[in-house]
């Protein structure tokens, strides 16, 4: 019994000290949490860390054709964008839904989200990890309403704070089981958006191996089967870092994310990510083990 308070105390107290530190850092301008990311990734540059060497070991596999120097530029680029991305979400999870919009300071082909909106056949935006996420997930609602799958955070205090901010917008979060995926069906069905993270190593028996970058990435096949089953539109959305901001682009799906043939589709879902990715290779999450799941026969490369 003893034990168990001492336990809850222990967790009380961080969840308090995690609610501050995100409280703090939400009060920090743009430009200051950007440029303390840049002096950190520089610190970090002459130390063993994990952040550079998962970056480091992704951009080699997927860009050989560049030089070892090259790489290493790219990767310097790369820890610098993901820390900036850490520092900003507190900002943009506590700020108001003026104060996102008022830092989108540019739209990129924004009539392309309006068209498929109003088919009114409903919309799945292919959000990669790429510049701030979570700026898209705040925009979203402006265009309809928006249904998001959501994956609380191991701690507390975390989820508390990423909750709150991602529903300012409107928007509705629902779980990443079988109950959030049919409220996803009945939100594309009734003509809604679906907001979706492509990028990131399914459970098991939820993907199958597809081409990425010139390796065999484990890709999910949700967004496949949503597709089948409610014949929606497809869109390619994400927010770049800017001066000032964010710039909020949206790009066409390729025709072959709606083959009936899984393999093709799940293939077209890859080449948007990739082509989100080359609009700004830095700012891509490379610190992420994307390619931790192999087919049978090869090892896990981290």
């Amino acid at each position: 019994m003893i034990h168990q308070r001492r336990r809850r105390r222990r967790i009380t107290i961080k969840t308090r000290l995690v609610e501050c530190l995100l409280f703090l850092l939400a009060l920090l301008p743009l430009s200051v949490a950007r440029a303390f990311a840049r002096g950190v990734a520089g610190i970090l540059s002459f130390f063993n860390n994990d952040i550079s060497r998962i970056t480091q070991l992704n951009i080699a596999m997927t860009h050989p054709q560049l030089s070892a120097e090259q790489q290493r530029e790219l990767s310097r680029q790369s820890v610098a964008s993901t820390l900036m991305g850490a520092l900003e979400m507190p900002i943009v999870w506590r700020k108001s839904q003026a104060w996102v919009e008022k830092k989108v300071v540019a739209i990129e082909n924004e009539d392309l989200m309006h068209a498929v909106v109003a088919k009114q056949k409903g919309v799945i935006v292919i959000t990669p990890h790429i510049g701030n996420w979570e700026v898209v997930g705040r925009c979203l609602p402006n265009y309809a309403a928006t249904t998001n799958l959501y994956q609380p955070p191991k701690i507390t205090a975390v989820e508390n704070v990423v909750r709150r901010g991602r529903e300012l917008s409107g928007a509705t979060l629902v779980p990443t089981n079988q109950r959030g995926i049919a409220a996803l069906l009945k939100a594309l069905r009734r003509g809604e958006i679906s907001g979706i993270l492509p990028d990131q190593v399914p459970q098991s028996g939820s993907g199958q191996f597809s081409d990425f970058f010139g390796q065999q990435a484990y890709t999910m096949t949700l967004v496949y089967n949503l597709i089948r089953k409610t014949q929606c539109s497809v869109i390619l959305v994400y927010a770049l870092r800017v001066r000032g901001g964010f710039k909020l682009v949206f790009r066409e799906a390729p025709e072959a994310i709606y083959s009936e043939d899984q393999a093709t589709s799940l293939h077209a879902l890859n080449q948007m990510v990739e082509t989100a990715i080359n609009d700004d290779i830095p700012q891509y999450q490379w610190a992420y083990k994307r390619f931790k799941a192999q087919p049978e026969g090869k090892s896990d490369p981290y």
